[in-house]
Order: C-alpha cells, then structure tokens, then sequence
C-alpha cells in the first residue's frame, strides 16, 4: 500500500487554514494538516514542524520565507485572475476610492487584468515591507479609503484608517498547489525518509524547552503545539535581555499563569535555549474577574475586530492619536453593541501609557468579592501608578456602589496617578445616565460618545462588503457580494443592538449563502427572524392578566425601603422573572428595579 503524503498547510490568513481543511476532507490520497502562520511567524512553524511532513504548502511571501529556513519542499499557492477579480469587484461595491498594493507577483497579475478588461485602477507595487508602510501613509493622505492587498500590508492599513481588502486564494488556486506538491513527494522520496528519523529522535525528548534564533524565530520546542506561537512572541521580547546576560531567571505570564523561565544565551548562531517551569502560585487577578491586557493584546483585539472595518472606527483612531499625550479621565458612552470596549482599547493603544498595561473591570460581573479585592485589598489595581484602568458599564452598579466607587477614586487620586476610562450604556434616544454625568463632572472626564449605526446609515454598505471579506477569510467563502435588494434591507434596517446585531446578521447571511452573491430573500428571512427575536425579548413570559389579579400581602411592620423591595420581588415572580415586563408594569427603569433587588 502506497504511503500518503503528509503535507503541513501554512496559511498566512485564517480562511485558507478553513479552505485547505475543506479541500483535505475531498482527497484520500493525502494527510494535510492546516495551521495559521503568517510571514516570520509561519516561517517559524514551519522550521520547528517540518520534520512531521514530507512537504509544506503556503502562499505568497510566507511561502518565499519558509523556503528559505527548511530543507523540504514548498510549494507556493499561486493566485489567479479569478482571485484577483473577485477582491476588486468587492472594492468597486465599497464606492469609495481603491488601489491595489502589492509585491509583483500581486500586482502583475493585477495590471494585466485591467488592461485586458480597460479598468482603471490604481495599482502600485512594492519590492520590501518598508515600502508598503510609507506607500499606505502616502494613499492615506491622497484620500484613498480602501486598498487590495496581501497579509503584509494588511494590518498597518488598519491601523492609519485605509481599510483593507485582503486578497484570498480560490479552491481551484489551493487544488493546482496539492496536485504539485505530489508531484515533488515522488522527486524527494528518499529525504523525506530521513526527516521522518529525525523526528523519532527528537520526540524522545522528555524536557520542556524552548530555543528561540536571534530573530525569535522558534527553533525548536518541546510544548504542545497550541502553545509553541505564544510562548515564542513572550520570549521573543526577553531576546535583548538574554544577549546581555549569558544565563538569567525571570518570570512570564501566560495562559494566566506565572512561569519560571531559565535562559542560556549559547551563540548568534545557534540562539537561545529557555527553560520554562510552571509557578505554583496563580495569578492574583484572574479569580478576581479583572484582565490584564498589554499594548498588542489591545491593538490585536481592534484589528480583529468587524468594528475596524467601519467609517466610525477611522475617527476614533483619529481622536485616540490626537489625545496621545493626554492624561485626563475619559468616559465613553453609547447604546449597546456599539462597541465601547473596543473604542477603549484603541484610545489606550495609542496612548503614551501602551508600554504599561491596562487593567480591565467590568462592573457587569463583579460580586462581594471581587468588589472587596478592587476597593480594600492592598493588591489592587487601584493601588498601582503609572497605567491604563479601564472600568466598563459603570451604570450597572448598585447607586450605593457607585458613589462608594467614585468616592475611592477621587480619595486616593486613582485618575491622577493613573490613566482612568471609564464606560457607561446610554439609552437609546435617552440622556446620558445619572452615573455618567456624576463621574464626568467629579472626575473631569473627557467625553467620547460613540454613535449608534442609525446614524450611520452611509457607512453601512461599505462595512458590509468590508466585513463580508473578513467573514471570508475567517469561513473560508468566496462570497463576491450583496444583491441590490438585499443591501437595501440592510440599509433601511434600524439595529436596535447596533453593530453587534449587524455583525450577527452577516455573519449568518455569509454562512446560509452558497452562491456568489447574498440574496434579498437571505436577509429578509434573518431580519424577520430578528424581529421574533426581539419580540420575545420585551413580550411578557405571561400575559398581562397573570401579572395582576393577585393579592399582596405587604408587612407593614418593616421599613419603607423594605416594603418597596418586596413589591418589587412580588411583581417580578407574578411576571415570570421578565423584568423588562415587571419594571414597564411597575412604572420604573429596569436599572431601578434592579438596584431594588440588590439592596
């Protein structure tokens, strides 16, 4: 019986680890493995991998640099006119003004195309990675708002305020790849053999090491995969520190956990070998409900994010930068889902505080003892100098609570030696909540009101094309687009959830969608849906006979509060535990009704 290929898929974007599995479950012929790893970072899975497989299949310039680091074959994922077509298509239905930016492989293709097809577009080639950074800062300041490019360029293009289209690679492109890369087992049959002996000898080690090269690449590791990639990029930045000093100990934190970390400094050469050993004692924090977030977890977290690809998103990107140097307390306010966490994380991204971290409250989970840790313990954040708290949804706080928490902060000069966000939930239409404008007069805060997508309806059509490529590259889809009707509904639709409710609406249009474009009739069936989902939210569990017709029992032997509590608690079982249906009936906000509850 014939051998089958073992082929290691490094994809330098998450759809095509989607699209290579897809392809894998339609040969027999082959054992393909699929794993997320872009330019260095793909290059440094595969020199630390490539002992398993007889072949390594990549796209692009992750492709030219695992090439360049293992002995085995690799195979390029070539693109195709189709590929290429289909990302400009996509950026013609954004209406704004697009270029295609890329190295030559991407752009040739791109200008044979448009002169074939007499369609002027703008493209611009690149021959390093520096030039696709000062190339974006140039488009950015000639009013470009969209630009086609590959992984490189990617990212940065988020972060000055183009938004990205990235170009992704068809079946038929992934198909020609495997169909090569089988071609190549048969020519080096007799080296994949001897790779396959190498790998026996070093599963024998029994050791949890790390080696990192003088660029952080990993050489090789004795963890679990899933871990490889995050121990590396902690590492990577104690690279310096470990040149220095040829043999040092200090401590990580990683999965929420403390490690002891050895380090032994042996050439430039051969790199540096880390021991890791896991600390007994946990990480203070985390029982707490509190996180800690670092300036690339921030960052990381907008740039994944659909609120990125919005037009809302670019001035507040802008706003963050121009209040860099800034100190003063900020409070952000906005309905729900329109995306106030990730508003805080760019503003301390691009702060001058992002080398510290930033510790995260969210006053939605906190209990008794995470709220005594925050306000007495002498650990807590609230005790630190010189970094990022963010305390989100200050409004769910009990008034008692509330004033306790602000009386602390402004006690202990919190916002003084530290750099305070705050976020509070403001009602749709409504003013902004008792809490936020108490906090923001005490405190001096700066107001950043983020606005809800009803507001925003010239955005929409091109943050749906925009997030329809990322839901590409994250499923793994070749969806060009949106039919006219359907991106009608879209646009006349009022998202009472804002964008998290828009985003939960493409996302099941994307994945219901088989064809090239999304039909009118796929968004009509998911926004009626939606408004049954809503329905149910403020329909009462029972009807409204069976909230009243009963008789209460007060005991008037107890204070007024109490007496008012127990009202409370009665309504609210007579109407099944809805409380949007218990505070209507009652004539109260539910935010009242629940600081009753709490009392």
């Amino acid at each position: 019986m014939c051998k089958k290929p073992r082929i290691l898929g490094i994809a330098p974007y998450e759809g095509l680890v989607s699209l290579m599995n897809q392809y894998a479950k339609q040969r027999q012929d082959i054992r393909l493995t699929a794993i997320y790893g872009n330019l260095e970072g793909g290059a440094a899975i595969a020199k630390e991998r490539y002992m398993d497989y007889d072949l390594i299949i990549s796209r692009a310039n992750t492709a030219s640099m695992i090439d360049r680091t293992v002995p085995i074959p690799v195979i390029d994922i070539k693109m195709d006119y189709y590929d290429v077509l289909r990302c400009i298509k996509m950026a013609e239905q954004t209406k704004t003004r697009f270029a295609v930016l890329g190295f030559h492989s991407l752009t040739s293709i791109a200008k044979s195309l448009c002169s074939l097809l007499k369609m002027p577009v703008d493209i611009f080639s690149i021959s390093t990675f520096s030039e696709a950074s000062d190339l974006l800062n140039k488009l950015k300041a000639e009013g470009y708002e969209t630009v086609i490019c590959d992984t490189i360029p990617y990212n940065r293009a988020k972060l000055i305020g183009i938004t990205p289209i990235l170009l992704t690679s068809s079946m038929e492109s992934l198909k020609a790849a495997v169909d090569s890369a089988i071609y190549y087992y048969h020519e080096y049959r007799s080296l994949h053999q001897s790779a396959s002996l190498m790998q026996q000898v070093l599963k024998r080690s029994t050791s949890r090491y790390m080696v990192l090269d003088g660029q952080g690449s990993c050489l090789f590791a004795s963890m679990e995969d899933e871990k490889k990639q995050q121990f590396s990029e902690i590492l990577k930045e104690e690279l310096p520190h470990c040149r220095q000093d040829q043999e040092r100990t200090f401590f990580i934190r990683a999965e929420d956990q403390l490690y002891s970390v050895h380090s032994s400094y042996i050439s430039e050469e051969n790199g540096t070998m880390f021991q890791l050993i896991r600390s007994q004692i946990p990480l203070t924090y985390s029982k707490y409900g509190i996180t800690i977030m670092d300036r690339w977890q921030a960052e990381a977290s907008f740039e994944n994010s659909f609120y990125s690809n919005t037009e809302l998103a670019r001035e507040i990107i802008t706003r963050a930068q121009e209040m860099a140097d800034s100190s003063l307390p900020l409070m952000i306010t906005g309905e729900v889902g329109t995306g106030k966490d990730r508003a805080a994380h760019i503003y301390y991204a691009k702060s001058a505080r992002r080398s510290c971290p930033m510790y995260v409250i969210n006053c939605s989970y906190l209990n008794d003892k995470s709220w005594s840790f925050i306000t007495n313990h002498y650990n807590s954040p609230f005790t630190d100098n010189g970094n990022t708290i963010y305390i989100s949804n200050i409004g769910q706080l009990s008034s008692t609570r509330q004033k306790q928490l602000l009386s602390i902060l402004l006690d202990t000069n919190v916002h003084v030696r530290n750099r305070l966000i705050l976020s509070c939930v403001q009602p749709a239409e409504g003013s902004l909540p008792h809490a936020a404008v108490e906090y923001i007069n005490a405190l001096g805060c700066i107001l950043a009101v983020v606005k809800p997508l009803r507001q925003e309806k010239a955005d929409i059509a091109a943050s749906a094309g925009l997030y329809l490529n990322a839901l590409n590259r994250d499923l793994g889809k070749q969806v060009v687009g949106f039919d006219d009707g359907a991106l009608k509904l879209l646009i006349h639709y009022d998202y009472p959830h804002n964008r998290t409710q828009f985003k939960r609406i493409l996302k099941e249009a994307a994945l219901r969608t088989t064809e090239p474009y999304i039909s009118e009739d796929t968004i009509r069936q998911i926004l009626e849906q939606e408004q049954v989902l809503l329905k149910k939210e403020h329909q009462p569990a029972q009807d409204s006979a069976s909230c009243s017709g009963h008789e209460m029992i007060l005991e008037l032997n107890q204070t007024l509060d109490a007496m008012n509590r127990d009202i409370v608690v009665r309504t609210l079982s007579l109407c099944g535990g809805n409380q949007t249906v218990a505070a209507k009936k009652l004539g109260i906000s539910r935010t009242t009704l629940w600081r009753y509850l709490n009392r």
